[in-house]
């Protein structure tokens, strides 16, 4: 029986994932055009950061790096591309599961002989293929990156190959999207209609992501790093450290939590 639901849901998602996806493309298209005048006038991009108030270096996702290095420019890019996929996560996870309310379609799903189990559990499916998707986009188009950079696939930097530091930065990049789109879930099972749970999603991207930018700007209180997502798998601490396992486990917690009040105040919701 999900079957049809997870097919019908994945029709009304795709033109937003391709939407989303092209956005995220054009992103990193945008990077590759500006290098070789980036690359050009490194010194000069990287003096003028430097006169700039700190706080604003860091809005930048420039904070300790340089443009040295393939691998330094991705990870700028890497930040503005964060910012679009996690913003789609907490979007998607409102939208999959609010969409029938939204659009007075509620009466159709829910009166089939689905159990609503069924029901949330494939519109939940459905919504990790869709950020599993605009992570692969990120993936290819990282690699396109460096691969113009660098003009091989096989770069190396301090004996590591740069091709698996930038898989493993989508990787969390990824773990991060699977965060905000549980709350994303908890939201719209949370919130009585679409509009209020997407307005609260997108004010707890924006609450998350200043928080983080507190954080690196104090630079004394990365224990608080919890409270944000932004912080859990960020670019640099990924590339010179691997994954934390710390923040692997806070994750999971999230997620798990956040999906089985999902499905506790779904179940109880009244949809008219």
């Amino acid at each position: 029986m999900m079957k049809s639901i997870i097919i019908k849901e994945l029709k009304l998602s795709k033109k937003g994932l391709i939407i989303w996806g092209i956005v995220t493309l054009v992103t990193i298209l945008y990077g590759l055009a500006e290098y070789p005048m980036v690359s050009q006038y490194a010194d000069s991009i990287m003096d003028s950061m430097n006169s700039m108030p700190r706080i604003v270096v860091i809005m930048f996702g420039m904070e300790g790096l340089s443009m040295d290095t393939s691998l330094d420019y991705h990870l700028i890019m890497f930040y503005w591309i964060c910012l679009i996929v996690f913003v789609h996560a907490v979007y998607i996870g409102v939208t999959i599961l609010s969409r029938d309310q939204r659009d007075r379609t509620f009466e159709f799903i829910y009166s089939k002989p689905y159990k609503r189990n069924e029901i949330i559990t494939a519109k939940i499916l459905v919504g990790v293929i869709n950020i599993i998707v605009l992570a692969f986009v990120s993936w290819i188009g990282s690699i396109a990156t460096i691969m113009f950079i660098d003009g091989t696939f096989a770069g190396v930097i301090e004996g590591k190959l740069v091709i698996v530091l930038i898989t493993k930065t989508i990787i969390g990049m990824l773990l991060t999207q699977v965060v905000f789109f549980s709350i994303g879930l908890l939201l719209a099972a949370a919130l009585n209609t679409h509009n209020s749970a997407l307005k609260s999603g997108f004010l707890f991207v924006f609450v998350t992501y200043v928080i983080g930018i507190v954080i690196e700007y104090v630079g004394k209180i990365n224990y608080l790093n919890f409270l944000s997502p932004f912080r859990y798998f960020t670019g640099t601490e990924v590339v010179n450290n691997g994954i934390n396992i710390v923040y692997v486990l806070i994750s999971t917690m999230i997620t798990a939590v956040s999906v089985y009040f999902t499905y506790s105040l779904y179940n109880r919701k009244d949809l008219i």
